[in-house]
């Protein structure tokens, strides 16, 4: 057995609050995942002294165990303040899938700070908040989650998905739509979830806003039309055609990038497998 599978696992340890556990799982992979110089950077934020030895896999294998250590003596609030306020670049990846499988509160979830307030966001990217300037409320109707004022209009896009409560949209979901689609079409996608031939991610997404409507949240998507002009292009019988192309994969990066910035690599609990920052 190798030093690394010595280690103390997250799990071992006595927790009664299952996002607690999460987290520290979570956290528990961020810190084996990280190369050497991410892991001195990450002791010296946590006040761990750190060891000249020669061997620098050895120096990986203690820094992992002693910062691994650190993490399991703070509390699921110390944790998100030392990753907010000393801006450690650590990440968490908290997944929707786990929130509804332990059947967590919604409550409990944005207490712990992983979501960022959409306001927060758009303070730090006034640029954004002038593209992202259409809504759509969310409601129940037969069991399903729709929306009570889309317009359907046929053009590409990104959609912001936040739960509210209090005045404040908390952020729980990126992505974008086609121009075959446009937001109207997209929400009624979502449907499909209530469907045993559904996909996955339209399933959470039925189960989890449910979940936010029946605890006091409301819900909405605040979405930003893309119009693409025609471009002309030769088919293979020699022919001109026009074509809208589909432009908004690199917007879509572009927005998950500006998320994890703004909430320190913390990824958005729809979402934790797409793009973020590496330490």
């Amino acid at each position: 057995m190798s030093q690394m599978d010595s280690m103390i696992p997250i799990d071992s340890i006595n927790q009664t609050n299952p996002i607690d556990s999460l987290i520290k799982e979570s956290i528990h992979k961020s810190i084996k995942k990280s190369n050497l110089n991410s892991l001195q950077n990450l002791a010296i934020n946590l006040e761990i002294s750190i060891k000249n030895e020669l061997n620098k896999n050895k120096v990986k294998t203690t820094l992992i165990q002693e910062i691994q250590s650190k993490f399991n003596q703070l509390t699921n609030q110390d944790i998100i303040n030392n990753i907010k306020i000393k801006k450690i670049n650590l990440g968490i990846d908290i997944r929707v899938k786990d929130l509804l499988n332990n059947n967590i509160s919604i409550d409990a979830i944005i207490n712990t700070g992983i979501c960022l307030d959409l306001q927060v966001f758009f303070d730090q990217n006034s640029d954004y908040k002038n593209l992202f300037n259409n809504i759509c409320d969310l409601t129940m109707k037969n069991h399903t989650v729709t929306s009570i004022n889309c317009l359907p209009i046929e053009c590409q896009g990104l959609y912001i998905l936040t739960i509210g409560k209090n005045g404040i949209d908390y952020i729980v979901k990126l992505g974008s739509f086609a121009e075959s689609q446009g937001m109207s079409k997209r929400i009624a996608s979502f449907g499909g979830g209530c469907y045993e031939t559904g996909s996955l991610t339209n399933k959470w997404f039925q189960e989890f806003i449910s979940k936010a409507f029946k605890e006091g949240y409301n819900s909405k998507l605040t979405y930003f039309n893309k119009k693409q002009e025609k471009i002309s292009i030769t088919d293979l019988n020699n022919k001109e055609i026009l074509i809208i192309p589909y432009v908004i994969r690199p917007l879509e990066t572009q927005l998950f990038k500006k998320y994890h910035e703004c909430n320190n690599n913390i990824a958005p609990i729809f979402g934790s497998n797409c793009l973020k920052p590496r330490n």
